[in-house]
Parts: C-alpha cells; structure tokens; sequence
C-alpha cells in the first residue's frame, strides 16, 4: 500500500544513494514513484502523454539538482510536490496559448477508478462519480489524495501547499456534502463504493 512507513523508509534510503551520484538508486526512486505520480498528473492534466512527460521531466530536473536538494523528510511528498506545481505550470501555459480553458487542476473521477464490478454497484459508482465531480477543484484534490493515493492529511498539506486543518476541512466538508447528496449514509459505506 502507498505511504507505508517501511515504503517511506526504502525511499529515504535510496535518496541518500542517489545523493551520492547513484543512479541505481534513482531506478529504484522512478520504480516506486512512476505509477503513483503519473496516474496524479493524468487526474491534473487529463492526458496521457502530458502526464508521462510531465512526470519525466520532474524526475529528469529533480535527478539533474540532486545535489543541490540535500536530505528531505519525505521523499513521496517532496515529488508529488513537485509534480503538482509542474503540472499547475503547464496548465498555466496551456491556457495562455488558449489550449485549455480551465484554470488549475480539476481532477475527474471516472467509473473506472472506483472499480466496481457488479452491475447494481456500477450504477451506485455511476451516481458517485457524478457527486464527485460536482466538489470544488480543492476538495476534489484533496479527496483524490487522500483515499485514491492514500497520502497522509500532512503529506496532502505539503503537496497542496495549505496547513494540516485545511486539508482536513477540505475533506470534511466534501464528505459532508456528499452524505447530504447521497443521503445519511456511513462514512465507510461512501469510501467503500468509492474506493
């Protein structure tokens, strides 16, 4: 699972080696890393070669200032991190030569990312998938970090750069306002159809 302390450990790890010109040790960084980011820059950026290459050029840029970036407490945050500002660039620039139109990232849920199999279940994730995406842009963020990747509510403060109770509000309130669409029901129940 993402955001294991043992995870975190490895990655820390393989940074100090990558610190020292290793780059055996920045393979093992992109293995564990590659597919958590660029299914985040695809959410942002909603298109496949804009997220892979946004993804390679922060691990290029990261790998080529190496040395200059020393230690850092958590390696999964500090590269979502970047990612998320390098996307938030290339959105800015898309929408200056009026190729995209929306403003920041806006994450789409789709059916498919819920993964639900049985039919009666598909309409359930049809109709929260819907929910989801009619969140603001910020909540919708928060929650695609914090139950899709499973990010801590501190590694989500550091990567959308707001305090730790934002991200808990933002949470909170786009949980809230999914119970009062879909009714009262569990938290666990919501989470479980979702995710």
């Amino acid at each position: 699972m993402p955001g294991t302390y043992g995870q975190d450990e490895e990655l820390n790890n393989y940074w100090e080696a990558v610190r020292r010109d290793d780059p055996g040790a920045y393979a093992q960084v992109h293995a564990i890393l590659y597919p958590l980011l660029y299914r985040y820059a695809l959410a942002i950026l909603s298109d496949e070669a804009l997220a892979e290459d946004a993804v390679q050029e922060v691990f290029i840029r990261i790998w080529s200032k190496k040395s200059s970036i020393g230690a850092t407490r958590n390696l999964r945050a500090f590269f979502f991190t970047a990612l998320r500002r390098h996307c938030l660039n290339q959105l800015r620039s898309l929408r200056m030569l009026q190729v995209l139109p929306a403003p920041g990232p806006d994450i789409e849920f789709s059916p498919e990312d819920i993964l639900i199999s049985e039919e009666s279940r598909e309409i359930r994730s049809e109709t929260i998938t819907r929910y989801l995406n009619q969140l603001p842009r910020r909540q919708k963020e928060a929650v695609y970090l914090r139950y899709y990747e499973a990010l801590s509510y501190e590694e989500i403060a550091v990567i959308m750069k707001v305090n730790y109770q934002s991200v808990v509000n933002l949470v909170f309130k786009a949980i809230a306002q999914l119970r009062e669409w879909l009714g009262h029901l569990p938290l666990w129940w919501l989470l479980l159809q979702v995710f």
